[in-house]
């Protein structure tokens, strides 16, 4: 029925197939949700990703294949409950692009998809990234002309880690589906792309009563004895509130603390206007959904993901050169160790200087008097003076750790020592936020 969560299966090891696996960040992703989960095969083509993926996870059975190759009787042996993937995103990075499933780099894609309209045993479960600009494309509907013929519930997302107290912004397009007779626990809206999270508010069992589900332990509480859920069970209305079956008497509360739960929400309108992406609901009153889950109001500086105990010599390799502070400091986007915010990190970081990311200002003074005189520079200054009048403010790139760090990998992830700086870049610009991944592993199996 509706109200049946998959966290309750918690003996259950679901079986993932994970396609265009990267670095790894959808793995970490399944075995941070709370569900036991079992990688059977991973695929990608790229060498150096691969190399770094098996490095984290050395018992995962990589395949570095073309996916064109694989057959629907091999997909089948595979028996998997859920399938993760981050097709590539190149067709999709112009907005408007209505042709993207003619580049040749779809064909991967559409060829996966046309396995699963084949398959005998089809996953119940499909999560999809990638970049915002999908949802306009043709591509996009073949994708949900498949899940329609194979009997998925589904629901798409535009999210960004900023919406979850993480200071980045990386608005990315994602796909969660639900083959029948699993449900969501919340009324879809299949042709709407949303901006969040549904919260876990009140869920009605095949009775007509009500339990409320803790966001953070995934237990399910009743609605007239939960105290710490009372936000989420006062905005309910229903005739029996006030009957409690027998079986629910002595259900116990959740003991989650109560900052873990039921948090205020935050208008929809604000964190639109944060992401700066247009909400696709037509009508806003009947909006059941908040973000309260979605925001954390105590955000988190990036003085907290910040590589610690390492001398300057360690950094020094990471300051701009000289070429980078002359000529392009008035278009980077310089952030402090108290900034509550960063900007996408992609794959061209540390190679190209605007619009890659943003540049740490590791030097505790007030800039406003640097910058003045570095604008007052006649046309005659060379590189070297304009890069000099700079210097103090020792403006350094973020490590790859501490991309890693702001992109929710675990501390146990790390590449291989071969791998190098610009390498670790580019894989990192190409990979995921895990913690939001993780997040909608959860909405997808609750």
């Amino acid at each position: 029925m509706a109200a049946s969560s998959d966290f309750e299966k918690r003996d259950k090891v679901y079986r993932v197939l994970e396609f265009y696996s990267g670095i790894g960040g959808m793995h970490y992703a399944a075995k941070a949700c709370g569900l036991k989960t079992n990688v059977v095969a991973a695929f990608e083509i790229n060498t150096t990703a691969n190399s770094v993926y098996k490095h984290n996870f050395p018992e995962t059975s990589l395949c570095q294949r073309n996916i064109e190759g694989l057959s629907t009787s091999d997909l089948d042996k595979m028996n998997a409950d859920v399938i993760l993937m981050s097709p590539p995103c190149q067709p999709f990075t112009r907005v408007g692009l209505k042709g993207a499933s003619s580049d040749p780099r779809c064909k991967s894609f559409l060829h996966i998809l046309d396995l699963i309209s084949k398959l005998s045993h089809p996953p119940d479960y499909i999560l999809m990234e990638n970049v915002k600009g999908f949802e306009e494309s043709d591509t996009r509907e073949q994708f949900i002309n498949t899940l329609k013929e194979k009997d998925y519930t589904y629901q798409e997302f535009l999210l960004s880690p900023n919406q979850f107290g993480i200071p980045n912004s990386r608005l990315r397009y994602y796909m969660l589906a639900k083959r029948k007779p699993h449900q969501f626990y919340f009324s879809t809206q299949p042709e709407q792309v949303i901006n969040q999270i549904p919260p876990v508010k009140n869920i009605k069992l095949s009775n007509g009563n009500h339990q409320s589900a803790c966001s953070s332990c995934n237990n399910t509480t009743d609605v007239k004895h939960s105290n710490l859920c009372k936000d989420n069970s006062d905005s309910l209305s229903t005739s029996d509130n006030n009957h409690v079956p027998q079986s629910l008497e002595n259900k116990q509360a959740c003991t989650c603390p109560s900052s873990t739960v039921c948090k205020p929400d935050q208008s929809e309108s604000t964190v639109l206007n944060q992401l700066g992406v247009n909400n696709r609901t037509e009508d806003n009153s009947r909006n059941e959904w908040t973000s309260s889950q979605n925001v954390d109001r105590k955000k988190l500086t990036l003085l907290e993901y910040l590589e610690k105990g390492e001398s300057e010599e360690c950094f020094s390799q990471f300051l701009l050169p000289e070429k980078v502070l002359s000529r392009f400091a008035l278009v980077l986007d310089i952030v402090t160790p108290a900034s509550t915010h960063s900007c996408c990190f992609t794959k061209a970081y540390g190679h190209y200087a605007e619009g890659t990311g943003s540049v740490l200002r590791t030097a505790d003074i007030d800039d406003t008097a640097i910058f003045n005189e570095y604008r007052a520079l006649g046309t005659e200054a060379s590189d070297s003076q304009r890069a000099a009048v700079l210097s103090d403010l020792r403006l350094r790139y973020f490590t790859p750790r501490e991309v890693a760090n702001i992109m929710k990998f675990p501390k146990s992830f790390g590449f291989p020592q071969d791998i190098s700086v610009k390498q670790r870049y580019r894989l990192l610009g190409n990979s995921l936020n895990v913690h939001v991944v993780t997040e909608l592993l959860k909405c997808l199996f609750r």
